[in-house]
């Protein structure tokens, strides 16, 4: 796919839809992609390897003459998106080639017949309403957080049919159901402790820390997708070392957040984990009896209460030995 705009300038913009066999065009998006933290290279790396088998990723680029000066990337798995590395190096913005890519990356993906894209950025900032402007819409549950499709999608058409769990391993092809997942508001109020989710929040960067910590044996680190028939994220399940008390804690937390469109979890997800030898701790909003039911069926006992822990809503911990 390619097309030219004009600019305010008067310069010409080619916008074009690459991916990585676009050699090419491959060391001008790194170095324009130079500046994202370590955590978004972990995917760019694999994506430019060649790893990635399961999750399409699509880069929305603009160039004046051979120069690369934008870009805005997808990433998606069966019509559900990310939308993120939106980026006009300083030297060329103001000259509405953000604007124009908008428009190019959301006539691809409504052509693709897309469902739907989310994306993260900080809230009420310059690019808030930029994207605002082109059609996507705030969360006002998680402040920062956007989302758009072209027709009249629900996110809850992922979750209409879970009588049929699978356990699956995190992979990439769960990245933006992930995300999406942490967003909803059905979800208990204490999604996972170990990745800091609390209440509707975006997985957007979380996800990949899952990845990059599972690839690293000191951090031991073990983690299951409950998942759907078509692959999306309906539960997650964590154990890993406590962190919030570093070296000094023996401690593991033990994380499962499950839809609760979903009445039976598999039996074999407590089997999938090898549990240590150590005391296992989980928590819980002390109004979610599923969520502690669930916990129940895999040995873990009522420990300890906070009253009043989430203003009128007691926290729950529970203890595995």
């Amino acid at each position: 796919m390619k097309q030219t705009f004009s600019l305010k300038t008067g310069e010409s913009l080619e916008c074009r839809v690459i991916d990585r066999r676009e050699t090419n065009l491959i060391p001008g998006l790194r170095a324009l992609l130079a500046h994202k933290g370590e955590i978004w290279q972990l995917h760019l790396e694999e994506e430019f390897a060649g790893r990635i088998k399961e999750l399409e990723t699509r880069f929305y680029v603009g160039l004046i003459g051979s120069d690369l000066v934008g870009n805005i990337m997808t990433v998606e798995f069966e019509g559900l998106g990310i939308m993120g590395h939106v980026y006009t190096p300083p030297e060329h913005r103001r000259k509405g080639i953000c604007d124009v890519l908008m428009d190019f990356h959301m006539a691809d993906f409504r052509e693709r017949k897309g469902n739907a894209l989310y994306l993260n950025t900080g809230f009420e900032s310059a690019p808030f309403f930029i994207y605002q402007k082109h059609g996507y819409r705030p969360i006002p549950e998680a402040p920062g957080s956007m989302w758009w499709s072209p027709d009249s999608w629900s996110p809850d058409i992922l979750w209409g049919d879970l009588e049929r769990l699978k356990i699956a391993e995190p992979a990439w092809r769960h990245w933006p159901s992930a995300n999406v997942f942490m967003l909803q508001t059905c979800l208990p109020a204490v999604r996972n402790v170990t990745y800091g989710k609390f209440g509707c929040a975006n997985a957007e960067a979380t996800f990949l820390h899952l990845l990059s910590d599972l690839r690293n044996p000191e951090k031991r680190v073990q983690a299951r997708v409950l998942e759907t028939r078509d692959g999306h994220m309906a539960g997650l399940a964590t154990l890993a070392p406590e962190r919030r008390w570093g070296s000094l804690g023996t401690t593991y937390v033990f994380d499962l957040c499950v839809h609760p469109n979903a009445e039976d979890v598999p039996e074999q997800l407590a089997e999938d984990f090898q549990w240590p030898a150590a005391h296992v701790l989980a928590y819980a909003a002390d109004d979610g009896t599923a969520v502690v039911n669930r916990y129940a069926q895999m040995g873990f006992r009522p420990h300890s209460h906070i009253e009043r822990f989430f203003g009128t809503t007691g926290l729950l911990i529970l203890s595995r030995e």
